[in-house]
């Protein structure tokens, strides 16, 4: 027993000392407190595989026809007839619409009668010039006044020239009240009807011209500079099976103020006899190989303030290391990075922001859920 009583029988006084505080203590002292042990989190993870897969993309767009011309009048008037519509298959020579003539005819008809008027003044200078040329030869006249007459000659000369260039342009004219197709090709677009008052260059109709076709696409303008290197191949949706070669043909200079995307041309090569005009094709286009990258999850990059980085675990000690990595470009399945990387890495995937460097963790496994 570790409580005692002592009595003093010196000090005429009984101190009693209670022993049974020390005792606790004691008795206290003989255990040891249990250490608390460390705590190593869960971490989900990923093995790398570096690869060097091409990058593809994919586009929605429309066959379009590489040359499209703008039918128009050269001359304003009341349209008189129309004689195509859309879809129509012209020739070059064709009359796609006609202007009403009377105004016209009767422009040509002025003309021709200034013409025979400017005829007759000069048929009746060149008379009176030779009568002045006998009548100088005899001296019946001074030179001044033969002078004269040579110079009416002259003077009606210029005017006959000038109503024979009036009269040719009323002819013009008066053609041009015609409008003739100037290639073969299909209509894609009518933008007048008969009766409609037009002025000289404004668009009657649109003609596709025969031959090249290309797809139209429009490109966001953050992936607009690496066109020049990828390869490009067409499928329509009307026949998935078919592959068609193109070949990039121009890029817009300036981009849409809307959507913010740049028009791209792409050439389908050879003829295509199942291509038609307006048909919805997909455009695939795939990048040249380049430096091996891994694909992880977009959760599994983490960036400091330093750059993007990756939490590796090293398998022996279950301790993080960070890892700076360079994005390669972003997927709908994960993002491309290459760096600080080989091949079979053990990256975190999920709670990267809560690590810390030379953190010890335990692996989760993916197959049967439980920590390893």
């Amino acid at each position: 027993m570790c409580a005692s009583i002592i009595f003093d029988n010196k000090s005429n006084g009984m101190m009693v000392c209670f022993s049974l505080v020390f005792a606790c203590l004691f008795l206290a002292g003989c255990h040891d407190a249990p250490q608390a042990r460390e705590v190593r989190p869960v971490v989900k993870t990923m093995r790398l595989h570096m690869g060097t897969d091409a990058e593809e993309r994919t586009y929605s767009g429309v066959v379009v026809a590489r040359h499209e011309v703008q039918e128009a009048f050269r001359v304003d008037g009341r349209i008189a007839r129309r004689l195509v519509d859309v879809g129509d298959h012209v020739r070059a020579g064709q009359v796609l619409a006609s202007l009403d003539e009377k105004d016209l005819r009767l422009s040509m008809e002025s003309a021709q009668a200034e013409r025979r008027a400017a005829a007759s003044n000069r048929a009746q200078a060149l008379t009176d010039e030779r009568r002045y040329a006998t009548l100088l030869s005899r001296n019946a006249i001074s030179h001044s006044e033969y002078d004269a007459t040579r110079l009416a000659v002259d003077e009606a000369t210029g005017r006959l020239e000038r109503a024979e260039r009036t009269l040719q342009l009323a002819e013009n004219r008066l053609h041009y009240a015609n409008l003739i197709c100037s290639t073969d090709g299909v209509i894609t677009r009518v933008s007048a009807e008969a009766g409609q008052v037009v002025a000289a260059g404004q668009s009657i109709v649109s003609v596709a011209r025969d031959g090249a076709l290309e797809v139209r696409v429009d490109i966001p303008e953050r992936q607009i500079q690496n066109l020049q290197t990828m390869s490009a191949e067409v499928t329509l949706w009307s026949n998935m099976e078919a592959h068609y070669r193109a070949v990039l043909r121009e890029i817009s200079p300036t981009a849409d103020p809307a959507t913010r995307t740049y028009t791209v041309r792409y050439s389908l090569q050879g003829e295509n006899p199942l291509v038609r005009l307006g048909m919805t094709a997909n455009l695939r286009l795939t990048g040249p190989l380049g430096a091996p990258t891994a694909r992880v999850p977009s959760s599994a990059v983490l960036d400091q303030g330093n750059g993007p980085g990756v939490w590796i675990v090293n398998p022996e000690t279950g301790r993080l290391s960070f890892r700076f990595v360079t994005i390669e470009r972003y997927t709908e399945r994960g993002v491309h990075v290459h760096g600080e990387l080989a091949d079979g890495d053990i990256v975190v995937i999920t709670g990267a922001h809560k690590l810390d460097q030379d953190m010890e963790v335990r692996l989760a496994d993916m197959s049967q859920g439980v920590a390893r």
